[in-house]
């Protein structure tokens, strides 16, 4: 039927006049005649499908955001309930699946009546061969004219919906890989593909993935970062004490000879902090191209950037990194340091890298000898809060049965401790003096301490795991992130496992896959 006049004046007034209307936007973007033609066809249904999603996206908003938020920042109440979560993301997902499948093949049957194209409704045919057939609806009302009204894009936030809860399920599944990045190569699938992209280094072991995995828990904390070289590197064992005590000499005991650069005087000789790395193809200072010993003594330079930043920019200028040859000791490193003097004390920056140096090394030998014996207040201050055994150890050095003195080595061990504990002399390490007399007992007194490194070594790696697992424990609950789950599951598997110093670790029967199942 032709349209009465008051409703032609009604349309023109209503939707010719109003800018704000849609369709009569679209009018000043696209002049009437276009409108018959192809450019109507391709931007109406693109609009359509915008304004659809904006709609629908505005009514899911609040369930949206509480989604988001429940996987961003309340992990651990999502893993504590996690079954029942899973559930529900899976029901949805396969509701919202049925739902856009039926609703795409009524869509697809009408499109699909090839041998008669006519049969199409006219408001569908702009979609056929069009991905947006998959977004649209098949038409349910009619206009005035008897036509169908254009499909409505319903399905689109059905699609959205799908992905959207699809993504939510794979945050649950991805928990259970390791980290591309942390596979050890060889190791898995997964590692010869991270090897293959340059993501895992080829260098990886088990304990470095380990110092990884740790690091990625750990993300957002980096202050509680590891170096890689830290968890899987060797042990760092610094020689410590008053100035002439023996420290030097010592260091060449058990490498079977002096270092390259070291000294021997009746002064104090050793002025430079000197990082000794055994195991090394040469014995000499360590060249510059020699990046496999240089990283083992990078704490240097940490500990030097502690120094500027806390002494106005001025750094330690005594340093030097030395390379020996002996295998023995191919997994310590060794500090030479310089005897404390009384004038370190009032020397920030001497002072300072003292103390950062003795705190990130993993164990410390405090060498005294009865002649040098005087243990300087500042110096003391620096293990009251380490404990003997596990931290450092005292070495009673140049030790004669004659002119033993176990009192006065407790009266300075007291500013070192709480005062609560007392040295014995059977179960103190001693060194006796190396002369004619007593060489068979220096000897044999040199093999005990170097059959210690087997101890020291455990207690080294004790230590760090120790460390790491407190501090798991400490920020678990603080997890965020749009991985958090992912984060969290791996502190979790590390703490009642892989850092858990009384229960063997786990083996994982998926693991060439890359699976920790």
């Amino acid at each position: 039927k032709q349209p009465s006049t008051m409703a032609l004046a009604w349309h023109h007034h209503h939707h010719h006049h109003d800018e704000s209307h849609p369709r009569n936007w679209l009018h000043s973007i696209y002049p009437s005649h276009h409108h018959q033609g192809k450019h109507r066809r391709r931007v109406l249904p693109s609009l359509a499908l915008i304004c659809a999603l904006n709609g629908e996206l505005a009514r899911h908003d609040g369930l949206g955001r509480k989604v988001f938020y429940l996987h961003y920042s309340e992990v651990a109440f999502l893993a504590q309930y996690e079954a029942p979560f899973v559930a529900l993301w899976a029901a949805l997902l396969y509701y919202h699946c049925s739902t856009w499948r039926n609703n795409y093949g009524r869509v697809r049957d009408e499109l699909d009546r090839s041998p008669w194209p006519s049969a199409v409704a006219a408001s569908m045919r702009p979609f056929r061969g069009s991905l947006l057939r998959f977004f649209v609806v098949h038409p349910v009302t009619k206009n005035s004219s008897n036509q169908w009204n254009p499909p409505p894009f319903k399905n689109a936030v059905h699609v959205l919906l799908v992905g959207g809860y699809a993504f939510l399920l794979a945050l649950h599944v991805v928990p259970f890989f390791t980290p591309l990045h942390c596979a050890p190569e060889g190791s898995s699938l997964v590692g010869k593909f991270g090897a293959l992209l340059n993501v895992a280094s080829p260098s990886s072991s088990s304990s470095s993935s380990l110092c990884c995995r740790y690091n990625y828990a750990m993300r957002d904390f980096e202050a509680h970062q590891m170096n890689r070289n830290y968890c899987s590197g060797r042990v760092r064992v610094a020689f410590a004490g008053s100035w002439s005590t023996g420290k030097t000499y010592l260091i060449g005991a058990l490498l079977g000879r002096n270092y390259s650069t070291a000294q021997s005087a009746p002064a104090p000789t050793t002025d430079k902090f000197v990082c000794v790395v055994a195991g090394a193809p040469y014995s000499d200072p360590v060249r510059s191209d020699d990046y496999e010993r240089r990283r083992h003594c990078e704490i240097m330079e940490h500990v030097n950037d502690v120094v500027r930043s806390g002494c106005g920019g001025r750094a330690m200028a005594n340093v030097l990194d030395v390379a020996d040859e002996n295998e023995e000791f191919g997994d310590f490193v060794f500090f030479d340091m310089p005897g404390w003097q009384t004038e370190y004390g009032s020397d920030c920056v001497y002072r300072t890298f003292f103390r950062q140096l003795i705190e990130k090394v993993d164990f410390t030998y405090v060498v005294w000898d009865v002649n040098h014996g005087k243990i300087e207040d500042q110096f003391a201050e620096f293990f009251q809060n380490k404990a003997r055994g596990t931290n450092y150890e005292l070495i009673y050095n140049r030790y004669t049965r004659d002119s033993s003195d176990m009192s006065f080595l407790n009266q300075q061990y007291a500013k070192m401790s709480t005062g609560q504990e007392i040295l014995s002399e059977m179960y103190t390490a001693r060194v006796h003096e190396n002369n004619t007399h007593l060489a068979t007992h220096f000897q044999d007194d040199v093999y005990r301490l170097r059959s210690k490194r087997k101890s020291v070594n455990q207690t080294v790696h004790d230590n760090r795991k120790k460390m790491m697992k407190e501090n798991l424990i400490l920020h678990r609950d603080k997890i965020s992130g749009i991985d958090s789950l992912r984060r969290l599951k791996i502190c979790d598997r590390l703490i009642e496992e892989d850092l858990n110093l009384h229960v063997e670790p786990r083996g994982y029967r998926w693991q060439w896959l890359g699976l920790e199942l």
